[in-house]
């Protein structure tokens, strides 16, 4: 996922990314970020900020199963979604059902809490912008990536919905969308997960 000696591919920790530091990182932490604007960086020198909570349209609040891979590594896990106009939270558990880690996005704040993840390395924004681009609306999604000089098309193939985010000659990340499944694939950054479960 990380360029080697850029900065900016050490934050660009997506969601298959932390999902797999959950299982992987040996070291205990215990820590709560504070507010954060921090870009997210979808290449190594373009970026975009997080869409605002309000105005999302989506309202969900559901269990849901990932199974992924990051590089070599596979991992398979348990999380619990809420998405309104003025929340925004992912849990993500262990087989064992204990909680590993809290994202929690709010109109005025963005939090990361987790017991096991070395939180100096681990972005909340990441995990938000993922989930954002997999949920929320073209309407809302497109004009906003656009502004930052990416970007983002929409189509149908059957009944699956089709997402791609590209920047100039360089494909990002493809979303794959078919009834209560989704799947992602950061073929830049070299992960990958699939979502089953409540949707929107």
């Amino acid at each position: 996922m990380k360029p080697a000696g850029n900065r900016h591919g050490t934050l660009g920790l997506g969601l298959a990314h932390i999902v797999a530091l959950s299982l992987f990182l040996c070291c205990c932490h215990n820590n709560q970020n504070r507010l954060s604007t921090e870009p997210v960086y979808y290449t190594d020198d373009t970026f975009v900020h997080l869409l605002d909570i309000s105005g999302n349209g989506i309202s969900m609040d559901a269990p849901q199963h990932i199974d992924g891979r990051y590089g070599e590594k596979e991992f398979s896990m348990d999380a619990w979604m809420r998405v309104n106009d003025s929340l925004l939270s992912l849990v993500l558990f262990s087989s064992f059902g204990n909680t590993l880690a809290e994202v929690t996005y709010t109109r005025d704040s963005i939090r990361f809490n987790s017991t096991v993840m070395d939180m100096g390395k681990i972005k909340a924004e990441y995990i938000v912008a993922d989930i954002q681009l997999c949920y929320y609306d073209m309407a809302v999604l497109k004009p906003h990536f656009e502004s930052y000089g990416f970007t983002l098309t929409e189509t149908t193939d059957g009944g699956t919905m089709i997402r791609k985010l590209s920047k100039g000659n360089t494909d990002i990340l493809t979303i794959r969308k078919t009834g209560n499944t989704i799947k992602l694939n950061n073929s830049l950054r070299h992960y990958s997960y699939t979502v089953t479960g409540g949707q929107v």
